[in-house]
């Protein structure tokens, strides 16, 4: 389960057979495309797309409006009952619905728990809220968006994210950012958490985890050296700072995760 905002370059590629999971992508901005076989579709805000384990895919971010992404690697037995019960899985397209802030919130909701830890109360709470999630893509009407002042809001917090995306390789503060928005520190503190969940340096710590991620997958660098890519030269706090949020050190989601996946995977 993970967050792309404004993912800039991203494209990722799957091939038959290397991976036993199920991949949903939820597009919330921006747009992008996906394709499956010899089926290509464009996906914008409010899209989502289920692939099945095991069948051969590829997406990648649109170069004039990338997209903003959620993801979730899904597994079970009655994971494709689950998604055609919502509607994402019975002609191999993608589901459209409006955009909907609520949505938003419950996703950022399991996301939040997680990064929390993989505890038995953390788990239970997200599958809890994964079925109200899903729910949203069935009855679309039945969630509101923000009001106009609520959308102020969340423009600057966009812009914040924008900023730390850019800045992924530095230390930052509170302080730098919100005189970059033009805004109090104590004003960014208190809409940001209360419109992501985490707190501006919690947030951007997160982003620093998935860029380093990403790099992973790119299969080029040391953990060395991506911890230096994103602005943390200390192995050891990198490596606490990843845990944190994955459950598991750098070295061993490379030993557990990326070697199951194939060697033809990018990112």
């Amino acid at each position: 389960m993970g967050h792309f905002p404004n993912a800039v370059n991203h494209y990722y590629s799957r091939e038959a057979r290397k991976y036993s999971y199920a991949v949903f992508l939820h597009c919330y901005d921006g747009e992008g495309w996906i394709k499956v076989g010899t089926k290509k579709f464009t996906l914008k805000a409010g899209d989502a797309f289920f692939f099945p384990p095991y069948i051969a895919h590829s997406y990648a971010a649109s170069a004039e409006r990338p997209w903003s992404i959620f993801w979730m690697h899904l597994s079970g037995k009655n994971v494709e009952e689950l998604m055609e019960a919502v509607g994402l899985n019975t002609q191999r397209a993608p589901i459209h619905t409006v955009h909907s802030e609520e949505r938003v919130k419950l996703f950022h909701q399991m996301l939040n728990t997680l990064t929390k830890g993989f505890s038995v109360p953390n788990l239970l709470y997200a599958n809890l809220v994964l079925p109200n999630y899903l729910g949203t893509f069935i009855s679309p009407d039945s969630f509101t968006n923000l009001s106009p002042a609520s959308t102020i809001d969340n423009n600057y917090i966009n812009t914040a994210i924008i900023y730390m995306q850019q800045h992924i390789d530095e230390q930052l503060s509170v302080e730098v950012i919100a005189r970059e928005l033009g805004i109090s520190s104590t004003v960014l503190f208190r809409n940001f958490k209360k419109s992501t969940g985490y707190s501006p340096i919690a947030y951007f710590n997160f982003l620093k985890t998935q860029k380093a991620i990403q790099l992973i997958h790119a299969r080029k660098y040391t953990i060395s050296e991506i911890g230096s890519k994103i602005g943390i030269d200390d192995p050891y706090y990198f490596s606490r700072l990843f845990k944190k949020q994955m459950g598991v050190s750098p070295r061993q989601y490379i030993n557990e995760f990326l070697y199951q996946t194939g060697k033809g995977e990018q990112q």
